[in-house]
């Protein structure tokens, strides 16, 4: 049990190593064994919050208090006591204003962390928030050593990690491959059982398959959904291949604080001119869910047949839709002249931004053809790798842009305020103060059936008013497990999303 390697295939280099500051799961796989949570998802039954440097907690003041017992005896790397300090601070940074892709999720609920004494910290929310508890359990929420980013020492540096999870850094090259090594001093009796975990970097699809085929990793993804159902088969004695559904969105969008974009208009005839059809039938083998605002068939968002029938569905066959594809053409032209671009080619030359990870270059070729075959537009596509495309993303330096976002928790909390609210993987810089009161609405409502509507009335506004987001489809992931994997459950159990469940202190291999 105890002992070994683990490998893994990471999808692309981290963009950096500050678990707060950073928003890929490429960085997260990186980061997330070197560090604790105050709490985080039981491996062996994922939909169960547990606690991690927290060893109880109370919830007080009808859900606007929770008082966290904190774990004594914790160290960090370099060998000085973790302490309730370091995980209020922690809190706190969490909810900073500035880049926060992923834990800026829990800035619309928490008000503040403190310091209650040497093992207890309050955290108080605004508002009583379901969502809360969850989030704070998302690999991101990293507790951080104060002493050391107080001494200014950069935490996005892979030699500056100084963490007290079950996992110690040993190699990092750039591009290529990142090895932790196990901390022997970890807390967790028993844990971790592996002595090492490695990542590489690898894109070449054969390659990819190359590294399953001869058993050199265990754990990965990073195939399309094609490539993985047909390796899948032929490996399936030795690797299993698990499956998530809505694990996330996809779309591209413009940056509306500059023209055209700021006419949101604009996006609306680009996404009426996009063949969604055409993309589910070029891409994961007709398995993608449809493109729309909101997870499709989720508690609150749109089921299949209430999206068919809408503009800018055309041409979807399955179920059929009332609309032809030329019908969503010819009324993006007429929007486009209605604002003066008649034709839609004095829109003028158009770039558009897309990453090297998975099939998004390739899928953002489709959708530029479409553009110049349904529109007449002049565009033209810049491919870069993931790290660059999300700096440039942040710093506004685009002019259209492709991304995609895994969901951190199966709730609107997350996709609704991280994309179209003021979390900061709205790229689009989108501020619609009607939509963003709703929003609020909606996350304070107890009410699960008012609840609801809100989000349904918020989905409609998006339709029929404004959405700055052309959302090409949601997204099915596959992961190879090998079969040797092993838990306290017996086999692997996969978590509910991809940003879960990462630090792998309790794998072992058979």
């Amino acid at each position: 049990m105890q002992g070994g390697e683990f490998r893994h295939i990471n999808a692309c280099a981290p963009e950096h190593w500050d678990a707060h500051q950073a928003g890929t799961l490429c960085a997260q796989w990186g980061f997330s064994p070197l560090y604790n949570q105050v709490v985080e998802f039981n491996p062996i039954k994922p939909s169960e919050v547990i606690g991690d440097l927290a060893e109880s907690w109370d919830v007080q003041d009808g859900g606007l208090t929770y008082i966290f017992k904190i774990r004594q005896g914790v160290k960090w790397a370099d060998g000085t006591d973790l302490t309730t300090e370091d995980v209020a601070f922690s809190i706190n940074r969490m909810i900073e204003p500035g880049p926060r892709p992923r834990t800026g999720l829990l800035r619309p609920s928490t008000e503040c962390a403190e310091v209650i004494d040497g093992s207890t910290v309050r955290v108080n929310l605004k508002f009583p928030s379901a969502s809360f508890l969850n989030f704070l359990a998302v690999d991101n929420m990293k507790v951080l050593p104060k002493h050391t980013l107080d001494a200014g020492v950069d935490l996005k540096l892979w030699e500056n990690a100084n963490g007290s999870g079950p996992y110690l850094p040993d190699k990092f090259r750039r591009g290529d491959v990142w090895k932790h090594k196990k901390n022997p001093d970890y807390f967790k009796e028993g844990r971790p059982y592996f002595d090492t975990i490695e990542s590489f970097f690898i894109r070449d699809p054969g390659t990819i398959a190359a590294a399953y085929s001869t058993g050199r990793v265990h754990i990965g993804g990073s195939l399309s959904i094609e490539a993985t159902v047909k390796l899948g088969e032929e490996l399936k004695d030795r690797y299993t291949v698990f499956w998530r559904r809505n694990a996330g969105g996809q779309h591209f969008f413009g940056n509306v604080e500059k023209e055209p974009w700021s006419n949101l208009n604009i996006i609306k005839a680009l996404r009426l001119a996009t063949d969604l059809w055409e993309i589910r039938e070029a891409f994961g083998q007709g398995q993608k869910p449809i493109g729309a605002p909101f997870a499709p068939e989720s508690f609150y968002g749109s089921t299949l047949d209430e999206l068919v029938v809408r503009p800018g569905y055309g041409g979807w066959q399955d179920p059929p839709s009332p609309r032809t594809k030329q019908q969503d053409i010819d009324d993006a032209i007429a929007l486009l002249k209605a604002e003066g671009y008649d034709p839609p080619s004095t829109l003028g030359k158009r770039v558009v931004l897309a990453s090297t990870i998975g099939d998004w270059s390739d899928l953002t070729e489709l959708w530029a053809q479409q553009m110049r075959r349904n529109l007449g537009l002049d565009i033209e596509v810049e491919v870069v790798d993931t790290p660059t495309a999300i700096g440039r993303m942040v710093a506004g330096d685009f002019d259209l842009a492709n991304l995609g976002y895994a969901v951190n928790i199966a709730d609107p909390d997350d996709w609704v305020v991280a994309i179209y609210g003021p979390g900061t993987r709205n790229f689009t810089r989108w501020k619609n103060p009607v939509f963003l009161e709703m929003l609020e609405q909606q996350a304070w409502e107890q009410d699960v059936e008012k609840r609801i509507q809100i989000l349904r009335n918020m989905e409609e506004f998006l339709f029929e008013v404004e959405d700055p987001y052309v959302t090409t489809n949601w997204q099915t992931s596959g992961t190879f497990v090998n079969n040797r994997i092993r838990t306290e459950a017996g086999a692997y159990v996969i978590s509910d999303t991809s940003q879960t469940i990462n630090k792998w202190e309790h794998l072992w291999l058979e």
